[in-house]
């Protein structure tokens, strides 16, 4: 979000939009859950703490390369078995996103509610 904007009562919207994410010196594959203007729910295979912060690289549809979005961690639990490939959920929410990026955010929130 970017600083100054944050709003409170963002839609989350359920979508299956994949992830690279950079954190405590790791580079891994996560998912998101569900994600908003301010944050996200993450399946991650790893557990990180919160108050860590994390790089979330996405490439949005309909957008040409990756962005960057730094967040920090807010929670994190181990998530239920049946998930495959999803040791824990982590929820963050996003330091700063660039203006351009916010509103790609937005076009796709309008998308797929």
């Amino acid at each position: 979000m970017s600083q100054g904007t944050e709003q409170r009562g963002h839609s989350r919207v359920k979508y299956p939009l994949k992830l690279t994410c950079i954190g405590d010196y790791k580079v891994f594959e996560a998912r998101a859950n569900d994600f908003s203007l301010s944050g996200a729910c993450l399946f991650s295979p790893v557990e990180l703490s919160a108050g860590n912060t994390v790089g979330i690289i996405v490439k949005l549809p309909g957008t040409r390369g990756f962005s960057v979005i730094p967040a920090e961690v807010v929670w994190s639990k181990p998530s239920d078995p049946e998930i495959e490939d999803c040791r824990y959920l982590v929820g963050v929410k996003y330091l700063y996103l660039l203006p351009d990026l916010e509103e790609n955010f937005r076009n796709l929130l309008r998308v797929i509610k």
